[in-house]
């Protein structure tokens, strides 16, 4: 990973109990607080999303989306097994102007 010129701050308020735990698991991996958060920074930036592992339980925006979608052609399968289908011609005639 490429060297961060730091030229900004960001403070965060946490548990103090948490915050010295997590000091001496990174400390075992020779890493400072600042650099494991740099590191972290630049992961989100470089993938453009947050990774899984830090959202805990939550999804991400975009797997929200393709769940989304997912469920919308879903209901189009489940329609058109079911019979319930429309010329295209009337289909098309909604869309053109």
């Amino acid at each position: 990973m490429a060297t961060i010129q730091k030229n900004s701050q960001f403070s965060f308020r946490t548990n103090a109990e948490l915050l010295n735990r997590a000091r001496e698991i990174v400390g075992y991996e020779d890493l400072d607080m600042s650099t494991l958060f740099n590191n972290v920074l630049q992961t989100v930036v470089d993938q453009e999303s947050v990774p899984a592992v830090l959202l805990g339980n939550q999804k991400s925006k975009k797997d929200k989306i393709v769940d989304e979608l997912f469920s919308e052609i879903q209901k189009g399968y489940d329609s058109y097994l079911a019979g319930e289908v429309k010329p295209a011609s009337e289909v098309f005639a909604k869309y053109e102007s």
